[in-house]
């Protein structure tokens, strides 16, 4: 009896060993799929800090850290596809933050929650996940008042895409690849082009809400948005703007392989932003701030607009 539950004990190990070597040689060939009204809606639970240092003219320079908390809602619309597969999507972020600021100096407060007004970008994709074109309302966003730290940064954080580009092969287990590209930024009749490169792993295959998922991790230095930020104020004021971002991001993303979509994503990151502003007078103002933030991110509907 003793032997013969020796060989049952046996014979499992035996076969998790050999499921195990399959699964590590399954090879897969990953692509995201659109198809017309497509709509997809993501939830986000984000947290984090973000210290600002602020030098007016002719005034002391001021620090002040806000550690913050909050929800987003991720809603994204496949507007059309040609006949290569690349869609023309339309993406929607917005939510709420919860700020605790200390250290802010006399003047007007932070309100202790904020609502985070929706930010929409189009972008034309392809079925890798390269961006051929982003394009930004520039008469939505000038005519909103600014928006605190750290909300600011998560306005620009949200209308970026999930920073995803899948391998031109099919992969395996332990299999890297890169992710380095260029995004051209249509603003009105302006471009500006922003240059993503970091590197790709596939780690594993698991399960997520019943989805048969491939788990990815990309580690990228995230594009210098700065650029942008002139080209959003008056054309008599831009030559006076000088913005710069730098930063880097580890995301782990949970790929559906049937879908073509993220089911799930889990994003840590480090972002450095300098802002100065030269008066006529030439004077300046001067800003810098430094943020860390985790986001947490999940597929809550998938569904076909009639």
């Amino acid at each position: 009896m003793l032997r013969q539950v020796r060989l049952v004990v046996v014979s499992l190990a035996l076969m998790a060993v050999a499921l195990g070597a399959a699964v590590q040689e399954r090879e897969v060939s990953l692509r995201l799929k659109f198809s017309p009204k497509q709509v997809r809606i993501y939830e986000h639970q984000v947290s984090g800090e973000s210290t600002m240092t602020m030098k007016p003219p002719g005034q002391q320079e001021v620090s002040f850290t806000s550690k913050f908390q909050g929800k987003l809602t991720q809603r994204e619309r496949v507007d059309e596809v040609d006949k290569d597969g690349k869609a023309m999507v339309t993406m929607t972020v917005g939510g709420s933050m919860k700020l605790e600021t200390t250290g802010l100096p006399g003047g007007p407060e932070i309100p202790p929650e904020i609502e985070i007004q929706p930010v929409s970008v189009r972008f034309r994709i392809d079925p890798l996940g390269k961006i051929s074109e982003l394009i930004l309302d520039i008469s939505e966003l000038q005519g909103r008042p600014p928006a605190p730290p750290p909300v600011s940064m998560l306005q620009m954080q949200g209308t970026g895409w999930q920073g995803l580009l899948l391998p031109e092969k099919p992969v395996r287990v332990g299999d890297t690849w890169d992710v380095n590209t260029k995004i051209v930024v249509k603003l009105d009749d302006r471009k500006v082009e922003v240059e993503v490169k970091g590197k790709a792993k596939l780690l594993a295959f698991e399960k997520v809400d019943e989805r048969d998922c491939a788990v990815i991790e990309v580690t990228v230095d995230l594009p210098d948005t700065g650029k942008i930020i002139p080209e959003l104020a008056p054309p008599e004021v831009r030559e006076n703007i000088h913005a710069k971002s730098e930063g880097q991001a580890t995301t782990k993303f949970w790929f559906d392989i049937s879908d073509g979509l993220v089911a799930k994503a889990e994003t840590t990151a480090g972002v450095k932003m300098d802002f100065t502003f030269q008066k006529p007078t030439g004077e300046s103002f001067s800003m810098s701030s430094k943020s860390t933030f985790r986001t947490e991110k999940r597929l809550v509907k998938f569904e076909q607009e009639k």
